[in-house]
């Protein structure tokens, strides 16, 4: 077979390892800290890039507070007050951001995901995690969360994100992952960043959004010595939109694939961490705040799902 899948120790933690044996395209998934893809390694020619920045062990990994790759559900971003009105209720999550007293990154953090299914086909291999989110503290609505990771043989890596109310009430939700990408051991100055965008979203003090703006930035602009800390509408033309972060010294640019359209991922924050080894790209489907502005937010039916996919590849 063309791939495998392979289950080890990563400490005390168990970890699936997914594999394209004749690139080395990988990726590795922990279902009881999240579900997260704690490695993906991708090809580009003779090299192999590990596109990801995770901590690199099991005691790090457990105890990162910078949520490196994590799945944010059924919210993202920040919550002021953990406060939120949905259908005439206000309901109150757990503040566990206490610089900004707020609720932030969803409900399914960390949390011992199950594994549902493994598949190897010839031309791909795929990875199916859930997680039942219930009568969770300020968010009394029953929603089964599912992560499918794929690999393909063209090197494309697929991150699909399924969630079905299982409930008898209407629940608010949004998705968005929080990945940390990285090219090779080069810093980020030495990046260019093309971002599908013509709109940033304006913040006030407490980094909430209070409108939008025009985005001034079009087409690959140099990372050098720039600092990014936004969130933007999408720009998309058909069913998706890409960002992408381009290395002319190595000669590669990493894209990232959001689907867009009704429900679907039409926001995206873009984070340069201070050490400027990594930058975060992190797809959304709606802005920060939504649970209060409503600006994306997916209003799921009981009984209906919702889903969407973010693409990765080298080019």
């Amino acid at each position: 077979m063309h791939f495998e899948i392979q289950k080890q120790h990563f400490g005390e933690l168990t970890e699936y390892i997914i594999q394209e044996n004749a690139t080395g395209n990988r990726f590795v998934v922990i279902p009881e800290l999240g579900g997260i893809v704690r490695q993906l390694s991708l090809r580009k020619d003779n090299t192999l890039f590990s596109v990801l920045k995770t901590p690199g062990t099991p005691d790090t990994l457990q105890g990162d507070t910078q949520s490196a790759s994590e799945l944010l559900f059924p919210f993202a971003s920040r919550i002021p007050g953990g406060r939120y009105n949905f259908l005439g209720k206000e309901y109150i999550l757990a503040r566990n951001d206490p610089s900004h007293d707020s609720a932030i990154h969803g409900l399914v953090r960390k949390k011992d995901f199950h594994l549902t299914e493994q598949v190897i086909n010839e031309d791909h291999a795929c990875i199916e995690l859930h997680y039942n989110l219930h009568d969770a503290e300020g968010y009394p609505f029953q929603v089964n969360f599912s992560i499918r990771y794929t690999l393909y043989a063209n090197g494309l890596f697929n991150l699909t994100y399924i969630a079905k109310n299982t409930g008898t009430e209407p629940a608010p939700i949004m998705f968005g992952w929080h990945p940390y990408f990285r090219l090779g051991n080069e810093m980020t100055d030495a990046w260019k960043i093309d971002i599908p965008s013509e709109e940033i979203v304006t913040f006030d003090s407490d980094m909430m959004p209070v409108g939008r703006e025009p985005f001034p930035l079009s087409g690959p602009t140099p990372l050098f010595k720039k600092v990014l800390d936004n969130a933007f509408h999408v720009k998309h033309t058909g069913n998706n939109a890409s960002t992408y972060l381009i290395s002319d010294n190595q000669d590669v640019t990493l894209q990232i694939e959001q689907e867009t359209g009704e429900g679907k991922f039409n926001h995206l924050v873009i984070y340069t961490p201070p050490e400027r080894d990594c930058v975060a790209i992190e797809p959304l489907t709606a802005n920060v705040n939504a649970f209060n502005n409503g600006e994306g937010l997916n209003v799921l039916a009981p009984g209906s799902i919702m889903q969407g996919t973010i693409g990765v590849r080298l080019r």
